[in-house]
């Protein structure tokens, strides 16, 4: 676990370098175009792979551009986190932020989709953010059925898996807007779908909602092995940041690292530049 003061000596080592980087040229990052939102289709019985292809978002770059600069800034910090789950047994790992408009979503699909292609390891996306799932928009999935449905009862887990475009990698929506996500992600229900989750793939992925206005990651962050927190620079006071640590520390959560977003250049292994 990362105490809390180990945690904001790396967050200061991290601003501090990228100061220091400010106004050094990152030229091919820079060349490539800002991504835009692409048009998600309608539902459809069957995604063919264009069907699919053509409903990804523009900011899933992994997907879309997998050799581009911001790709292996993902592919980086992807394979350290893999790292830490390969030597310390860690295989569900929760990514929120502080506060909403972070990009999290995007790092947490993102990542998944890098581990799925790069590590040929079976990858399970959990949306679970039941009050606006992001997940299913992200890759152009359309379900009335995920999480939410699953954790009250109306279906079964095998009803709700997508089995996703890329290779490896599934994806369980969020399903419904439920009035009640604090009451069902602390079920007993949500610990044995993680447990069978577990079980059938080799990584698991939690997208959720952000620390400080919700109650939802504090819960996960019980249950979940690892945390990464994405935090958007230019955005996120400092203040905000350590609250948010806190939070996370005061339910024992294991901060594994901190990707920051909205920026212009590169420091390795701790920033990571956004679209």
């Amino acid at each position: 676990m990362q105490n809390n003061g180990n945690g904001e000596k790396k967050l200061n080592e991290a601003l501090k370098r990228a100061a220091e980087e400010k106004g050094k040229a990152f030229e091919k990052a820079a060349e490539i175009p800002v991504a835009a939102p692409s048009h998600v289709p309608e539902p459809k019985p069957e995604l063919k792979r264009e069907d699919f292809a053509s409903g990804v978002n523009r900011k899933i770059v992994v997907y879309h551009n997998p050799t581009s600069q911001v790709s292996e800034q993902f592919r980086a910090m992807s394979a350290h986190v893999r790292s830490i789950e390969m030597s310390e047994g860690i295989k569900t790992i929760a990514v929120t932020s502080p506060t909403c408009g972070e990009g999290k979503s995007v790092v947490a699909v993102n990542m998944a989709v890098v581990m799925a292609l790069d590590f040929s390891k079976p990858v399970v996306l959990i949306d679970c953010n039941m009050r606006r799932p992001s997940v299913g928009p992200l890759l152009g999935l359309h379900n009335s059925e995920g999480l939410s449905d699953l954790l009250s009862g109306r279906t079964q887990l095998q009803d709700v898996l997508i089995k996703t475009d890329v290779a490896n990698l599934t994806v369980l929506p969020g399903g419904e807007t439920a009035l009640n996500p604090n009451e069902l992600l602390a079920s007993s229900k949500m610990v044995s779908v993680l447990s069978e989750l577990k079980r059938q793939f080799e990584v698991v992925i939690l997208d959720t909602p952000a620390v400080i206005p919700y109650a939802d990651p504090r819960i996960l962050s019980k249950i979940a092995e690892g945390v990464i927190l994405v935090i958007r620079t230019g955005k996120t006071r400092r203040e905000v940041v350590g609250r948010a640590e806190n939070i996370l520390n005061s339910v024992g959560a294991n901060i594994l690292g901190y990707v920051l977003t909205g920026i212009e250049y590169h420091i390795p292994e701790y920033i990571h530049r956004h679209l």
